[in-house]
């Protein structure tokens, strides 16, 4: 997807994406207030300027199930994590929930963005996407 305003960095969600994520977060908190993550994710979800099918996916955005490259660029550190569904939330295996503290704020992001997570190993918490080794969507698999 090419960017239609310069200088502004667009966002986007998959409708296949927007559908499960409300639908899990509505399940999850029906009867109890949002947790930080969730109304983070429901965020994104809802400031998104385009909806799109999984066919116009952009190759440089994180979607559920993506594996994710990291840099820490002052550090010189590189953190490769997965974007997975709570149920299976491992992060020994460096597979985060889209609603664990990790998971929330890489939803959504493009390559070369800049987050800030803190890990309990590192002081630091910026990081850069320095890649997207895999995308669902990009790989043609079956989501």
């Amino acid at each position: 997807m090419r960017r239609l305003y310069p200088g502004k960095n667009v966002s986007c969600v998959s409708t296949f994406d927007k559908s499960r994520l409300e639908q899990m977060i509505a399940n999850r908190f029906c009867d109890r207030p949002l947790s930080p993550p969730a109304n983070r994710v429901l965020q994104r979800l809802r400031a998104a300027d385009f909806v799109v099918v999984l066919d116009d996916v952009p190759r440089d955005l994180i979607t559920m199930n993506c594996t994710i490259r990291l840099i820490d660029p002052i550090l010189c550190e590189e953190w490769e994590v997965a974007l997975v569904y709570p149920e299976d939330h491992d992060p020994e295996r460096n597979s985060w929930s889209i609603l664990s503290p990790v998971g929330c704020e890489l939803f959504g992001l493009r390559r070369y963005d800049a987050v800030a997570i803190k890990r309990e190993d590192l002081p630091c918490a910026g990081w850069v996407v320095a890649d997207i080794p895999f995308q669902p969507e990009a790989s043609g698999m079956p989501l």
